[in-house]
């Protein structure tokens, strides 16, 4: 259970670090993606408007990535505090005595 715990928090690391790095994508993205509507809204040329779809796009994809790694980190949270009640649960019960 311990090494189960230890592999969960090494994980969480991982994807919280993840996480982090996809925040700041999306909203570099988001930025670039206001641009390119900015641009088209102007422009209203065909280039223009697919210069916005593809940064829109691209901050979509980027968006459920990190929706993906919040979900994870749940997931992983829930996991962790479900074993630790466990572990809880087994150091805190009562030893049973052999009276024989």
């Amino acid at each position: 259970m311990r090494e189960r715990l230890t592999r969960i928090q090494d994980e969480l690391r991982r994807v919280r670090a993840t996480e982090r790095v996809l925040g700041d994508q999306v909203a570099h993205l988001d930025e670039v993606a206001s641009d390119a509507e900015t641009r088209k809204l102007v422009a209203q040329t065909p280039l223009a408007d697919r210069e916005w779809r593809d940064a829109r796009t691209d901050l979509d994809r980027h968006r459920a990535l990190f929706e993906d790694a919040r979900r994870e980190i749940d997931d992983l949270l829930s996991e962790r505090d479900r074993l630790l009640d466990r572990l809880f649960e087994l150091e805190t019960a009562p030893r049973r005595r052999d009276d024989t």
